[in-house]
C-alpha cells in the first residue's frame, strides 16, 4: 500500500511544541524507517529542516509544506485544502493523521486512521482557550466520527471515545504510545551525582516534568508540597520542569502565596537530552494530572526505575503499570503522603528499579510500530468493505 502520514506538528523546537504529540510522530516515524514492512510512504513534514533530521529509507518519501506550523491558521488551511490534492495526486490509499484530525474532503478511495490522544476538549473545556476549544468541536469531533479506524493511546481514550462521541468500539484499536529506547540506557551512578551537584538539588528532589497548563493539576501537588514540608519537614525541594502551556499564571502565584519561593524552583523547558538525567536524579517523581490520554512522563520515569507517584484516574493507572503509587488526585493529603512514601519506601524504590525494564518492553517503539501497521492493513480492508457496500447500494436505487 501507498500509506500517508500528515506530520505536520513534527517539531524539534527546544519549546513545548517539542511536547507529547511531537514525540509520538518522531518515534513512529524512526521506527517506521527500521521496519516498514511491505509499504510505500509519503510523510508530510513542516519544512526542510524537519526532513533534515529524520532518518531515511527507500520506501519513505519526505514533502515539506510550506504553511508554517507555528502559525496554526496557515497549518489548517494546508491540512484542509492542499493536503486531500496531494493525496489524490500520489494516489495514498491510506492517510494517517496522527494527531486528532483529518481533512474534511479526503478522496473516495483513500482510507483514513486518526490517533486520537484525548478528549480534554470535552472532558475539562474550562481549561482549554477558546479558540482551542472551537478548533477542536469543529475538526476532531468530525474526523473522529469520520475515520476509517481510530488508535486510541489507552484503553481510557478509547472509552471515553464511545461515551462521548459515540465512535463504535470495533472501529478502534488502543495502541500504546512508545518511550525512548535513552530511558532505559543504564547510567553511572557517578553521572548522575555529578548532575544533582550541577543543579544544587544534592538533598534530593520531587520532580514534575511536563507542560505547565491547568488541567497537569500542578496547583495541587504544590499544595500537597507545602503540606508535606509543615508535616514532615522534608528537606527534598520540588522542581517544576517543563514549558509554559497556557493558563500557567496560577502555578507561579500560588508558590508565591503559599510562601514556597525558596524551595520550588521552575526548571524551563527541558531539552530530550537532559530528560533522563532528570528522572534518574529525582528522589520521587510526581505527576497528579487530572486527565492524560495517556500519560508518557510517567512510563518514562518508571523506565528510568524513579519511584513515581500519579493519579488514580483517566488513562494514568495504565501508563503506571501496576508500578507507581496512584492517588486522588484532588485529595491533597492523599497525594502528600503518597509522596512520603515514594522518598522513604526502600521496598518500593527497589521494586521500580527491578522493574524498569519491563517498562521499556512494554511501551516499546517496535511494539508501537507493529500494532499501527496492522491498523493501517485492517483500515485498508474496511475502507474497500465499505466501499464495496456503498457500490451495490448506489446500483441497486
Amino acid at each position: 500500500m501507498h500509506i500517508g502520514i500528515n506530520a505536520q506538528l513534527l517539531s524539534f523546537s527546544q519549546n513545548y511544541r517539542n511536547g507529547g504529540v511531537s514525540r509520538y510522530i518522531r518515534y513512529l516515524l524512526s521506527e517506521l524507517a527500521q521496519q516498514p514492512g511491505s509499504h510505500e510512504y509519503t510523510v508530510f513534514v513542516n519544512g526542510q529542516d524537519v526532513i533534515d533530521r529524520l532518518p531515511r529509507h527507500p520506501q519513505i518519501t519526505y514533502v515539506a509544506a510550506p504553511w508554517p506550523e507555528a502559525r496554526p491558521a496557515a497549518r489548517v488551511m494546508w491540512e484542509q485544502l492542499n493536503l486531500p490534492t496531494q493525496l489524490r495526486q500520489r494516489q495514498i490509499a491510506v492517510l494517517h493523521s496522527p494527531v486528532n484530525v483529518l481533512p474534511e474532503r479526503l478522496p473516495g478511495e483513500c482510507a483514513s486512521v486518526v490517533t486520537l490522544h484525548d478528549l480534554a476538549f470535552l472532558r475539562f473545556p474550562h481549561v482549554l482557550t477558546r479558540a482551542k476549544r472551537l478548533y477542536h468541536r469543529t475538526f476532531t469531533v468530525r474526523s473522529l466520527r469520520r475515520a476509517t479506524m481510530l488508535i486510541t493511546v489507552s484503553q481510557s481514550t478509547k472509552q471515553d471515545a464511545h461515551e462521548l462521541v459515540g465512535v463504535p468500539l470495533e472501529g478502534m484499536q488502543t495502541v500504546y504510545p512508545c518511550i525512548d529506547e535513552r530511558f532505559s540506557q543504564v547510567v553511572e551512578e557517578q553521572v548522575i551525582q555529578d548532575f544533582r551537584r550541577q543543579k544544587e538539588l544534592t538533598d534530593g528532589f520531587f520532580l514534575y516534568l511536563s507542560t505547565l497548563e491547568p488541567r497537569k493539576n500542578v496547583t495541587t501537588l504544590i499544595d500537597a508540597y507545602k503540606l508535606l514540608r509543615e508535616r514532615y519537614g522534608v528537606r527534598e525541594k520540588l522542581v517544576l520542569a517543563g514549558g509554559k502551556g497556557w493558563l500557567y499564571d496560577e502555578i507561579f502565584a500560588r508558590v508565591q502565596r503559599l510562601d514556597l519561593g525558596e524551595h520550588v524552583i521552575f526548571a524551563g523547558f527541558v531539552a530530550d537530552a537532559e530528560q533522563a538525567l532528570w528522572y534518574r536524579a529525582a528522589s520521587a517523581f510526581v505527576y497528579p494530572s487530572l486527565y492524560e490520554g495517556f500519560g508518557i512522563p510517567v512510563a518514562e520515569a518508571l523506565a528510568c526505575g524513579t519511584p513515581t507517584v500519579t493519579s488514580n484516574i483517566s488513562s494514568l493507572p495504565e501508563a503506571g503499570a501496576q508500578i507507581a503509587l496512584c492517588v486522588d488526585p484532588h485529595n491533597v493529603e492523599a497525594l502528600a503522603e503518597a509522596m512520603r512514601q515514594a522518598i522513604t519506601d526502600d521496598h518500593l524504590r527497589e521494586k521500580c528499579r527491578l522493574m524498569s525494564s519491563t517498562v521499556a518492553q512494554l511501551f516499546s517503539a517496535r511494539t508501537m510500530v507493529q500494532q499501527t501497521l496492522a491498523v493501517y492493513e485492517q483500515a485498508a480492508i474496511r475502507h474497500a468493505s465499505r466501499s464495496r457496500v456503498q457500490h451495490r447500494a448506489s446500483v441497486v436505487r
